[in-house]
């Protein structure tokens, strides 16, 4: 699946207050060293944006966390080693996530860090030079492609922009769309570039280009002149790798243009966080979004799993994002734990991350199959969901699953 990198969701709710000690037990637990031999508790460092600009989008990550900890406890630990977690505030900026890290480390002595931040990026050249490794949710930007930054591993996949998703194009086609339609944040080279490979995707499928923006400003809701040059385009397949906010007034200008719309895909604002507020239903009845893997409504043994693991903490409804983002990063930490073996240090819990080839999210992500390292994985699936009255629908016949190709130049 393609990884949206953009800076501030559009959901809200309430987490671990920052610098906080917490685990399954409610204690503070003891720091690891770099090796955690013999002491039968590992302590993760978990970085999030719980103020700031970013904040709505990030305050219920502590539950993904927390449950998943939870029942890894509950099964007596991953090789006997039971996980403690201490939280950190970026406060949404660079410098932020910077100075938590730097306390995790030097003060808490942290293990490793699982983040799920809009702004990680301002932290990764002190990890990495400290030999710390990341799991996270890679949407902060292109560090999670370079290949220098080697102690991050993304746990819901990535994918070099330089390749587009077939399945994309091929989405839409079966959606009965004929001209493809995107727009992309003047600020965002990753959401530009998800823009422009969707509309190479569509001509791959056989559909036409129909309308392509890169420059719209960020966050901006002033998209008259942008739909209605679309309707004069004739378009009636659009994908929308921004934020939900412009999403949502793009998709009902046009609706009061009379366009009529065959398939509209939102990359952003699946989730329990959209069915919080009123307001927001209203007014993306019809819309539909990509998710994080398999679709809660798809009701397979993976998201019961979830679902069991984060009604004990509460959460009873559809996830939200953060919540979806920080569960698959504790079962992609749990996983390379588990491939560390008996006496895990640092680099022998990065060494065996790199092994893994087929991780998928404890079912979460099927049928992909993530190599940590691989950033051009040969296939990328889609899945979709709709928004139908107060709840999700998924697309009929998803996922769909389609190589990914190399974009020339």
């Amino acid at each position: 699946m393609r990884r949206q990198f953009l800076a501030g969701a559009v959901l809200l709710v309430a987490a671990c207050t920052a610098l906080t000690a917490c685990g399954s037990s409610g204690g503070s637990g003891a720091g690891s060293t770099g090796g955690a031999a013999g002491s039968k508790t590992i302590t993760i460092g978990v970085v999030t944006d719980l103020t700031g600009a970013a904040s709505s989008g990030f305050t219920t990550d502590v539950k993904g966390i927390q449950a998943y900890a939870n029942r890894i406890d509950a099964a007596g630990g991953v090789n006997g080693y039971k996980i403690k977690y201490v939280v950190a505030d970026t406060t949404s900026t660079p410098t932020g996530a910077l100075t938590a890290v730097q306390e995790l480390v030097q003060r808490d002595n942290v293990f490793a860090i699982v983040e799920n931040s809009s702004v990680f990026y301002g932290a990764e050249a002190y990890a990495l030079q400290a030999g710390i490794p990341v799991v996270g949710s890679a949407i902060d930007g292109p560090i999670w492609t370079d290949p220098k930054d080697s102690n991050l591993f993304s746990a819901v996949g990535v994918i070099n922009l330089d390749y587009m998703m077939l399945a994309e194009g091929q989405f839409m086609k079966s959606q009965g769309v004929t001209k493809c339609a995107s727009v992309g944040y003047s600020s965002s080279v990753s959401s530009q570039n998800s823009a422009s490979d969707f509309i190479k995707s569509c001509q791959a499928a056989g559909l036409q280009s129909g309308y392509l923006n890169n420059q719209v400003p960020f966050g901006s809701t002033n998209v008259g002149p942008v739909a209605l040059a679309m309707k004069a385009a004739g378009v009636d397949g659009l994908y929308l790798p921004i934020d939900p906010s412009t999403a949502f007034a793009l998709v009902a200008a046009l609706r009061q243009d009379g366009v009529k719309l065959k398939s509209v895909v939102l990359a952003t604002g699946y989730g329990g966080d959209l069915l919080a507020s009123k307001a927001t239903v209203q007014a993306a009845q019809g819309d539909g979004f990509a998710t994080i893997g398999i679709p809660a409504e798809s009701n397979t043994p993976a998201t019961r799993q979830r679902a069991a693991d984060l009604a004990k903490v509460g959460v009873t409804g559809p996830p939200t994002f953060a919540e979806q983002e920080a569960y698959l990063s504790m079962v992609a930490f749990a996983d390379g734990l588990r491939a560390a073996g008996a006496n895990p240090t640092r680099a022998s819990f990065m060494k065996a991350m790199d092994g893994i080839k087929n991780y998928d999210g404890d079912g979460l992500l099927a049928p992909e199959k993530i190599s940590f390292h691989n950033y051009a994985p040969a296939t990328g699936c889609m899945w979709v969901a709709v928004l139908k009255g107060e709840s999700f629908s998924v697309v009929p016949g998803m996922p769909i699953c389609a190589p990914n190709v190399k974009v020339a130049g």
